[in-house]
């Protein structure tokens, strides 16, 4: 990826961050059923407005007036990542406790854009549109972000460190595989998984 595309993440990058963190916060400041019943209605929304969006073409003009900055070519005339990631993490909030699916926001909101701006930007090993360095960009800050949480939120990221660097991998695994999968969906899965088998 040259210069130029990395510089074309960073608008999606904010949004993929912020959008992220925002539906942590719903998913963990509402005691569920709450929780559950605004990150469904979210995820309907995001599949809604993406119906929309294809079906209608003058909707389209409007949706890429409005998000064009967060959205990359070919998604002009195919589904954005939208519906994949609020889905996958309304699917955490539903599976796991809420403490889980928290942590495993962390993957999905930090490590999936180290992968891509570090795999794409400075990547050479790369297997099925994945690279080696991607990847350990996004173990790397996965367990960056976990330990800083742990030391500032304990009562949330309350595991060992062991079982942190084994969520961080259980992301990093669940980010590097190919299509089909969408790692909006495995990640937030993967890690809610092996946490909730460990705990």
């Amino acid at each position: 990826m040259a210069f130029a595309d990395i510089r074309n993440e960073i608008p999606r990058t904010f949004f993929h961050i912020l959008g992220g963190l925002f539906l942590a916060w719903i998913g963990y400041s509402f005691a569920s059923p709450l929780n559950r019943v605004l990150l469904g209605g979210i995820f309907a929304g995001a599949v809604a407005v993406e119906a929309v969006r294809l079906l209608v073409p003058r909707a389209n003009e409007l949706a890429k007036s409005i998000i064009g900055p967060f959205m990359r070519p070919h998604e002009d005339k195919n589904l954005t990542g939208a519906p994949a990631f609020t889905g996958g993490v309304f699917l955490a909030f539903v599976l796991f406790r809420q403490d889980v699916a928290l942590a495993a926001m962390v993957p999905l909101v930090f490590g999936d854009r180290a992968a891509l701006i570090v795999g794409k930007g400075m990547g050479r090993l790369s297997f099925k549109g994945k690279t080696l360095e991607g990847s350990l960009a996004c173990l790397a800050t996965t367990f960056l972000v976990y330990a800083l949480g742990a030391r500032s939120w304990p009562e949330i990221l309350g595991w060992g460190w062991a079982v942190l660097f084994g969520a961080s991998l259980a992301g990093t695994l669940a980010e590097a595989l190919p299509r089909p999968f969408d790692d909006n969906l495995t990640i937030p899965l993967a890690v809610g998984l092996f946490l909730t088998i460990v705990s």
